[in-house]
């Protein structure tokens, strides 16, 4: 009866919910974020083509998705500020101007979270769009490889990630 009941929950899932996932991933990684090496901000988990490696993680080759699951609540305007914080580290001022566009539309997608709430992105090579879900909703679609490379560079990027604990955690499978 129970395996009746999920195999329907399954099935009736809306179909947005498939589409904006790509096909064939796996989990490489899991790990947490935490404020000041004490607040858990929230639970990740990383799931990859199964062709990537550390070297090629963020290529446009390679399908991605990111989840975050929050253990605390946040503002839509510390989210921005925090990816605005990492990429200015990571990157020079011609690179992210380049974006600029794509990085406007998805900070005006961030909407306010609470604790269990989950936002995931996914970047799928195919259609080289990156989706961003909220508790399995479509917020937003951005179309471009390059922004995905970058803004995917916070939590994986080599170069002052968020954090570099949370980006080996990660990354642990590749």
């Amino acid at each position: 009866m129970l395996r009746k009941g999920l195999l329907l929950a399954l099935c009736c899932l809306p179909l947005s919910v498939w589409a904006n996932i790509p096909a064939g991933l796996q989990t490489v990684g899991k790990g947490e974020a935490r404020y000041l090496g004490m607040i858990k901000v929230y639970d990740a988990e990383l799931s990859v083509s199964p062709d990537a490696s550390r070297a090629t993680v963020l290529d446009a080759a390679v399908s991605r998705c990111l989840k975050l699951d929050y253990a605390v609540e946040l503002t839509a305007d510390k989210f921005t500020l925090a990816a605005e914080t990492v990429l200015k580290r990571q990157h020079d001022a011609a690179t992210l101007a380049k974006i600029q566009p794509q990085l406007d539309q998805l900070h005006t997608a961030y909407v306010d979270v609470k604790p269990g709430d989950i936002y995931q992105m996914c970047y799928d090579t195919k259609t080289q769009t990156t989706n961003l879900l909220l508790n399995g909703k479509a917020v937003t679609k951005v179309k471009s490889a390059a922004f995905a490379q970058v803004y995917f560079g916070i939590w994986l990027g080599e170069k002052q990630p968020i954090a570099q604990e949370l980006r080996e955690q990660l990354l642990t499978g590749l």
